[in-house]
């Protein structure tokens, strides 16, 4: 299974995940993903934008701007109580669906 096909099913999760911690504008939330997971996780512009806007649909992020000192204002993200709720639900299928999967992986007759 390819890496995009990964992160397109847990980019809900991976973007609550981030948001917990703090408010996040866009470029920032690219940027502390790749740091965090060492590179491996590349969100590009055009699936985070798109995945923020359903995220906000649903009430689990909502969003303001802020003024920038170094440029335009920035939009800013942050996760709501929905969003909590949902991100610990989502990590506990996350955690149950790993460990069966490395069941099946690892299983010797």
């Amino acid at each position: 299974m390819r890496k995009s096909e990964l992160l397109k099913g847990s980019t809900e999760m991976v973007l609550l995940s981030i948001l917990k911690n703090r408010d996040m504008y866009g470029y920032e939330i690219i940027e502390e993903l790749k740091r965090i997971s060492d590179g491996y996780l590349l969100f590009k512009e055009g699936m985070l934008y798109p995945a923020l806007k359903k995220l906000e649909e649903k009430e689990l992020v909502k969003s303001y701007w802020r003024d920038s000192l170094e440029g335009p204002s920035r939009k800013y993200y942050y996760i709501t109580k929905n969003g909590v709720r949902e991100l610990k639900e989502q990590i506990t299928e996350w955690e149950l669906f790993h460990e069966i999967i490395n069941k099946v992986v690892h299983h010797q007759k």
